[in-house]
């Protein structure tokens, strides 16, 4: 009986290790945080930085240090405002001593204020790519694409590079971009892409 108990309890203790998730290397950690602070493309850096916040290994201090560079990204790049405010407010109750805390928190008043803007601006009549700028700003992303497809006319030149980095965007043959009146440079090769997923 006695064997039986203490079997049982090693498989126990060794199961209960095996759900235990470890904690990411400190070094493999600061590696993808370099890269991705270096990362010119806002939409690349954000997928990757939601990868790699999704991690359930993360120690809190990595989250902290995660969230505020996906903030910072998305505020910088005016790319999703009220994701931005989230990941500063995860920032600020992960690391409340952090010396970042004040420039958060200055982020966060401004990117509110650029929300009631776009949404003011929104609930107007807009030109579409005004429009579109601003469900960008407001974390719509898909919503903006869609409306430029349906409507076949021609992104500005920065709209076409963020939506090559999206994916959306590619050169070759296919449905072209631009439909109507001389092409612009921005748009000479550019086609809708057939698999969103391939750029």
């Amino acid at each position: 009986m006695k064997i039986k108990i203490t079997l049982c309890a090693m498989i126990l203790a060794v199961a209960a290790c095996e759900t235990v998730p470890s904690e990411m290397a400190a070094g493999q950690f600061a590696a993808q945080i370099d890269a991705l602070t270096t990362n010119p493309s806002v939409f690349a850096s954000d997928r990757d930085l939601t990868a790699l916040l999704a991690r359930e290994d993360l120690t809190p201090i990595q989250r902290a240090d995660a969230a505020y560079l996906r903030g910072t990204k998305r505020f910088e790049g005016r790319y999703n405002m009220p994701g931005a405010i989230k990941d500063y407010d995860q920032f600020i109750a992960l690391a409340p001593a952090d010396p970042r805390i004040s420039t958060a928190e200055r982020h966060i008043v401004f990117a509110a204020t650029e929300i009631e803007n776009a949404q003011r601006r929104l609930a107007q009549l807009q030109n579409l790519p005004d429009w579109f700028d601003d469900k960008v700003l407001m974390g719509e992303f898909d919503t903006a694409v869609a409306r430029y497809r349906k409507a076949g006319l021609t992104p500005t030149e920065s709209q076409v590079h963020l939506l090559r980095e999206a994916g959306y965007v590619c050169s070759g043959e296919g449905d072209a971009v631009h439909l109507f009146g001389p092409v612009p440079e921005h748009a000479a090769d550019a086609i809708w892409c057939p698999d969103p997923s391939v750029s």
